[in-house]
């Protein structure tokens, strides 16, 4: 069924012209909110919206950035921008195959009916497509909206590569019939849209990790007479996984973005490796070397147990800092540092606030009944043989904003986090969706610039991640409604 589809639709881009003696019975239908999406009635025409169905987490954590925040977010900006709410549908889908497919149906029915001489629709259409990419179980720990690099090893069976054939005939068939196309986080192989939109990265995930740690550690003053110790812990998906080719292209790419920033201080020796996986010789493709398969918590576990209580040991290592690169990872992290021994937070390290005034600054001055986080008995100094001073609680890092880590950020347990902007994301697609339906240069905007998608020049807009710590997560979570004073465990 899928050659045909496919042979269908090439015929109807070879000659669009052909489309207006399609049937006209149910043009467009209706979209997710019922209402009907044949008729405009706004000057910036119909806006359909498809994005994939939410990530499904191994476990109990979930990140912020989810399809389901995001979209009504999108549809509001919309609004906001003049576009009609009965104009605007979504469509959400499972697979690739089967968003192709609908992609597919909404293109040539739309295509008809702009064509038909006896329609009286009026405006133009846009798309906002987020393609459905292979993942696994450990991708799925950033959040929905990262992009999937693309890996030559990587594998793509007969249904895969049938439906990106269906998705890049439909969208070029809805350029050639005046559609516009907005792309968001991954981009469509052979195709190119009149806007991209770039989301989180592996390597601006990694650096933006990698950036804390320069900073709460002081990297620019640490030298080879006294370095600090830092870990990088790269999961990755078990080799039972069918898409296990996915997370180690992630893994890749997040290691280049950790390495650009951290590979200076290894190479002066001003950073060491406890466990030796890292050292002034490795390159930025060394990433294999601190990869590790992060099927379950005890893998985790048993990961930091092999690098920071190495076999024989009498106790465990000096630990400054550990990039575990999402939440789930450092969830599981911080559970076996506290189960090893290490005592204290991240914020008595080159400390500029306190655990008490985190409290109060979150809660208005309220009176808690939490208790500060124990000191540790010593400053945890690299050449410090002491038992108390080498397990001071080290600096740990993650991504996605997972809310039953948010009170382990408040404690100073997990030092920072990290997320997608979504309403500057949101603000972003509604403004280029009207530039395009309006007829002005995308360019023209805010955070928009030119970037190669599929070898042409595409306006794309781009926005930073926003790194949390105890010191703005009032600010920049709570405040904006991301989540409650609850949800931080106060």
């Amino acid at each position: 069924m899928g050659s045909h589809r496919i042979g269908t639709l090439k015929a109807l881009v070879a000659s669009v012209a052909c489309i207006g003696m399609l049937s006209m019975a149910g043009a467009c239908g209706t979209g997710s909110d019922g209402q009907p999406t044949s008729t405009a009635t706004s000057g910036l025409g119909l806006v359909a919206i498809f994005t994939p169905s939410d990530g499904i987490t191994i476990s109990q954590h979930t990140p912020l950035n989810k399809w389901a925040k995001l979209v009504p977010s999108i549809k509001s900006e919309l609004m906001e921008q003049g576009f009609a709410a009965k104009q605007i549908s979504t469509h959400t889908d499972g697979s690739l195959d089967k968003q192709s497919q609908d992609i597919q149906d909404y293109v040539v029915s739309r295509a008809a009916e702009t064509s038909s001489k006896h329609s009286s629709a009026s405006g133009s259409t846009t798309l906002i497509v987020a393609p459905c990419t292979s993942t696994d179980s450990t991708t799925t720990q950033y959040g929905d909206y990262v992009t999937n690099p693309l890996d030559s090893e990587s594998s793509s069976n007969n249904a895969d590569a049938a439906a990106d054939q269906r998705m890049t005939s439909a969208l070029t068939l809805a350029r050639k019939s005046g559609m516009h196309v907005i792309v968001l986080s991954n981009d469509i192989g052979g195709f190119s849209p009149d806007a991209f939109v770039e989301m989180s990265t592996a390597r601006k995930i990694g650096e933006i990790q990698a950036k804390q740690l320069v900073s709460k550690l002081q990297l620019d003053s640490a030298s080879t007479a006294n370095p600090k110790t830092i870990e990088v812990f790269l999961p990755v998906g078990s080799a039972k996984d069918k898409d296990q080719s996915v997370s180690m292209a992630f893994a890749k790419e997040a290691f280049k973005g950790i390495w650009k920033v951290l590979g200076p201080y290894f190479k002066s020796g001003a950073v060491v490796s406890a466990s030796g996986t890292l050292n002034a010789s490795t390159s930025a493709t060394s990433w294999s070397s601190v990869a590790f398969t992060a099927s379950s918590d005890d893998d985790v576990k048993q990961e930091l147990d092999s690098r920071l209580e190495p076999e024989g040991a009498a106790k465990p290592v000096h630990i400054d800092g550990i990039i575990a690169m999402n939440d789930y990872i450092a969830s599981v992290i911080v559970q076996e540092l506290d189960a090893l021994g290490y005592e204290g937070s991240s914020v008595e390290i080159n400390p500029s606030i306190s655990i008490l005034g985190i409290v109060g600054n979150l809660a208005g001055h309220k009176d808690l009944t939490k208790s500060a986080v124990p000191s540790p008995a010593g400053l945890g100094r690299q050449d410090d043989t002491s038992s108390e001073a080498s397990l001071q609680w080290p600096i740990v890092t993650g991504y996605g904003a997972y809310t039953d880590m948010l009170p382990d950020i408040v404690n100073g347990k997990l030092w920072m986090t990290a997320l997608e902007n979504r309403a500057e994301l949101a603000t972003g697609i509604a403004k280029v969706s009207r530039q395009l339906a309006s007829g002005g240069d995308v360019t023209a905007l805010q955070s928009v610039s030119k970037t190669t998608v599929n070898g042409k020049s595409v306006p794309t807009f781009t926005q930073s991640l926003i790194a949390v710590s105890a010191s703005n997560l009032k600010s920049e979570l709570i405040d904006t409604g991301y989540v409650t004073l609850a949800d931080a465990g106060l």
